[in-house]
């Protein structure tokens, strides 16, 4: 009897630091960047950005763009997800995304609105492509490392086989 209750004094005492400890509770935000990726190898990316400043510049600026399109919209779901970007030569880009659930039809086209309004940095000698990993009202962030837009899934799945990412972004993006 000593032991057990032993057992739950230690573990209440774990509880009460565990809450003490914890930080104050606030409203979810709207959005938060869990991480970017890079969805080509250093050696690719290193040619192709001229300006690790400007495409650090440009990150930031598709994360505030997000998070504005994201609190103005009338979803408050909590998602998880990838705003996955490609960037071409002549300050070209295109947006998709990959979230689960997923967004409401309002909240992507939104997000792919400012997002894409926005002037990239200036790429060479082909497509720079990455992600956002974010997180919408404190949702999940995605469990995979890598995104797969549904545009994405359906070019893999017409050609049966997986196409390196310059041939993808070529099949997808072919304006």
């Amino acid at each position: 009897m000593a032991v057990a209750s032993g057992v739950r004094w230690c573990a209440g005492v774990a509880l009460a630091c565990a809450a003490a400890l914890a930080p104050p509770a606030r409203a979810a935000e709207p959005l938060q960047r869990v991480g970017v990726v890079l969805l080509q190898p250093s050696n690719v990316l290193e040619a192709r950005v001229p300006s690790v400043d400007a495409m650090a510049d440009y990150v930031r600026a598709i994360e505030s763009a997000a998070r504005e399109a994201v609190a103005t919209s009338l979803s408050k779901r909590p998602a998880g997800g990838f705003i996955v970007v490609a960037v071409r030569p002549n300050r070209q880009s295109r947006v998709w995304l990959d979230f689960a659930p997923v967004l409401n039809f309002q909240t992507g086209q939104q997000i792919v609105a400012k997002v894409g309004a926005l002037e990239p940095f200036d790429a060479r000698e082909g497509p720079v492509v990455f992600a956002l990993q974010v997180s919408l009202w404190g949702g999940a962030a995605p469990p995979r490392v890598a995104p797969t837009p549904p545009e994405w899934k359906a070019v893999k799945q017409q050609t049966g086989k997986p196409l390196e990412i310059d041939a993808l972004i070529a099949q997808v993006w072919r304006e």
